[in-house]
């Protein structure tokens, strides 16, 4: 009976001891999650509260642990103001980068407006907005980033895929002064806890910690919704050339958005282009390996400008740098079946309108002929000296409503396919990808060339 005991004892011991280790592991492990601050909003006006009973705890300036049910802080007149419990108790005045910390204990997170968050809150006031910064473990906010960044229907390899991802970019803007990444897309879009769901959950907690590396250093780990095709080379669409975000073959053809159109009128552009009155021709003047504008011209009413094609994309509010650009006449476009304007005709480019120079021709009696100022003929054509001019040569006449023959107003529609800057992982390629059984793994270093896949260290940063 006695020796009974003794082995029952030793193995109800060791059954403690791996138990003990497992927790003691997990709680390290919990222990060494990296923090990320989120700026989450910024604004002048900002109302936060509770989930029914339970109090928000807010600390800083005047308060210690004092527990109210939630807050309003308005900026009006230079004035920042704090109201506590829908404006029923006393108002305070907020002096200038003061910062307050707002907790709680409920589960459900705290509202800010109409989303939730957890961990907790630091609210900071500057000269003119006020910020709130959600801080929280990266595997909680991971959570919230999948599900706000691809929907949670697609295939888990997908979201596997963009956690690390994520998590990676995340890691890598570490080390701000005041918050380490934006909520927007300006980063990653993170919408709290209304983008988490059971399955992007389970997507971060099978890749936990995992992360993206090139020579023992977190990657710049780019995405975007679809390429159109082909990725795109970092160094064609910004200064920095980076071996691992190179130009790939991109399965992104059952993007439904991969295609679309959108026009601007004569009033549009040149709201958008004032210093050159609008536009009246683009010209092209190289693309990349890939067929993204890389630079253009633009031909005004009052003188001519060149841009970027990632320029002209943030400019015009562009889904993507894909595109080619056609002026056509009103009347040449028609509804769809969705009620939206679509352009009838597959030519990119409008077709351009020549003056062969013949015997006695110059360049005043040419303007003339076309009703155009002379210096247009001369800017188009660049022209070095108007007198020299030669018989046979093809001149580019600028087009306007008086040298056509429709007078319809002429509009501008772009073309284009893909959405998003196109460098790294292609969110629609990911998903082809993992439906066809591909791996996480597998998906991450075909976008990402030469990289590594590995638990975070600090010594990555």
């Amino acid at each position: 009976m006695g020796f009974k005991i003794t082995k029952n004892f030793y193995k109800f011991y060791l059954i403690f001891i791996i138990i003990f280790c497992v927790f003691q592991n997990q709680s390290l492990s919990a222990a060494r999650e990296p923090l990320i601050r989120v700026l989450i909003s910024k604004n002048r006006n900002l109302r936060i509260r509770s989930d029914k009973s339970i109090p928000l705890i807010i600390k800083g300036q005047k308060f210690s642990n004092k527990k109210i049910k939630g807050l309003t802080v308005k900026k009006e007149n230079n004035r920042t103001s704090l109201f506590f419990d829908k404006n029923k108790q006393k108002i305070y005045d907020l002096k200038n980068k003061v910062k307050l910390v707002v907790k709680s204990s409920d589960g459900r997170g705290i509202w800010v407006g109409q989303k939730r968050y957890s961990g907790i809150l630091n609210l900071l006031v500057l000269d003119s907005e006020i910020l709130v910064i959600n801080i929280l473990g990266i595997e909680k906010y991971l959570s919230s980033v999948v599900g706000s960044e691809m929907p949670a229907k697609w295939p888990l390899e997908a979201l596997k895929a963009q956690a690390i991802a994520s998590r990676t970019y995340a890691l890598k803007q570490k080390g701000n002064p005041i918050y380490d990444i934006d909520s927007t897309q300006k980063n990653q879009v993170y919408n709290g806890l209304e983008s988490r769901t059971y399955k992007t959950a389970r997507a971060v907690r099978s890749t936990r910690s995992l992360v993206l590396t090139y020579k023992n250093k977190l990657i710049n780990a780019l995405f975007h919704s679809s390429s159109g095709g082909m990725t795109e080379n970092s160094q064609d669409v910004w200064k920095n050339e980076y071996p691992y975000l190179s130009s790939v073959k991109d399965f992104d053809k059952n993007n439904p958005k991969l295609r679309w159109q959108k026009k601007f009128s004569n009033e549009e552009l040149k709201s958008l282009f004032p210093k050159i009155g609008g536009i009246k021709k683009i010209e092209i003047l190289n693309i990349t390996n890939t067929g993204r504008v890389k630079n253009v011209k633009l031909l005004g009413y009052y003188g001519s400008d060149q841009m970027s094609g990632v320029d002209i994309r943030k400019r015009m509010n562009l889904k993507s740098n894909f595109v080619r650009f056609k002026f056509i006449e009103d009347n040449e476009i028609e509804s769809n079946n969705n009620n939206s304007k679509i352009l009838t005709t597959n030519k990119f480019e409008d077709e351009p309108l020549y003056h062969i120079v013949k015997s006695g021709d110059i360049l005043n009696n040419i303007a003339h002929k076309y009703n155009v100022n002379v210096y247009e003929i001369i800017d188009l054509n660049s022209i070095k000296d108007s007198s020299l001019i030669n018989i046979n040569q093809k001149l580019l006449i600028p087009r306007n409503s008086s040298n056509t023959s429709s007078t319809a107003e002429k509009i501008l529609v772009v073309s284009g396919q893909g959405s998003g800057h196109g460098v790294g992982m292609s969110q629609w390629g990911a998903r082809y990808m993992a439906s066809k059984g591909q791996k996480a793994e597998r998906i991450l270093k075909h976008f990402y060339k030469g990289v590594g896949i590995k638990p975070f260290s600090k010594n990555y940063l």
